[in-house]
């Protein structure tokens, strides 16, 4: 960002992706709860030198990220930006209001592209932000550094978030986790569409259990899109096995 300096909260796979791409000279500090995850990193920091950054980015998981507001609120002071970036919007995004003090400004965000996609650099990728308690002038300082970095900025609602990414990323992490537990890859033998399907797949497996778990569990709307999907599965088996398919023989 052009003025203040940047904590950051959680030195995962996700937070060396952020970590890299912060500007130089700008950096208070880098904190996690696990200390071996920061050896031999410059910027190494304890929470409290962290937490005296103009701009606190949270990266951590999203079933942690109440915990963290409660540790972190009474240190906070009137000013500060706190930005999380959970793949999940309303859980996230509803503990911060309710455990963060009111002086305390909140953008909600969530980068849509993870440590595969991002690996090779975020050029042109896409980043959803949710203005939640922000005021104008912070709230151009973070657009214009995330437009900077070349990232599409897509403004929405904690609400119309989850709603589409039920449908989206829920949907698609749960197939390649039953693809993975399957043991089922590409293979040579395979035409064009499912080669590059496996290919996707292949990009999130790597994911954690965690954040597997928590997508699915704190997105509400999860949980009837997987129903929903499911059950046309169902259907589609049913139809094919009768013979009922429209268009079969």
């Amino acid at each position: 960002m052009s003025t203040g300096n940047i904590g950051l909260v959680g030195f995962g796979r996700f937070g060396r992706l952020v970590h890299r791409h912060l500007p130089a000279g700008k950096v208070a500090g880098v904190y996690d709860h696990d200390p071996e995850k920061l050896a031999g990193l410059a910027d190494a920091a304890n929470l409290e030198q962290v937490l005296e950054a103009q701009y606190v980015i949270l990266a951590t998981p999203i079933s942690a990220i109440d915990s963290v507001c409660r540790q972190i609120s009474p240190a906070l002071r009137t000013g500060q930006v706190m930005v999380d970036t959970c793949s999940v919007k309303q859980y996230p995004i509803d503990c911060m209001l309710s455990r963060l003090p009111d002086h305390v400004q909140i953008l909600g965000t969530h980068p849509l592209f993870g440590p595969e996609s991002g690996r090779d650099g975020i050029g042109g990728m896409k980043i959803a932000v949710c203005p939640v308690r922000i005021d104008s002038a912070n709230y151009a300082c973070i657009r214009d550094f995330l437009q900077g970095l070349g990232l599409e900025i897509i403004e929405t609602t904690p609400q119309v978030h989850d709603r589409r990414l039920a449908r989206t990323q829920a949907i698609f992490h749960l197939i390649s986790q039953a693809l993975k537990e399957l043991d089922w890859r590409g293979q040579r033998l395979s035409t064009p569409g499912p080669d590059a399907f496996y290919r996707l797949a292949e990009t999130v497996q790597s994911d954690t259990a965690e954040l597997f778990r928590d997508m699915e569990q704190r997105n509400r709307y999860a949980g009837a899109a997987r129903r929903q999907f499911i059950s046309k599965l169902v259907e589609i088996d049913e139809l094919l096995a009768r013979g009922d398919m429209p268009g079969t023989a």
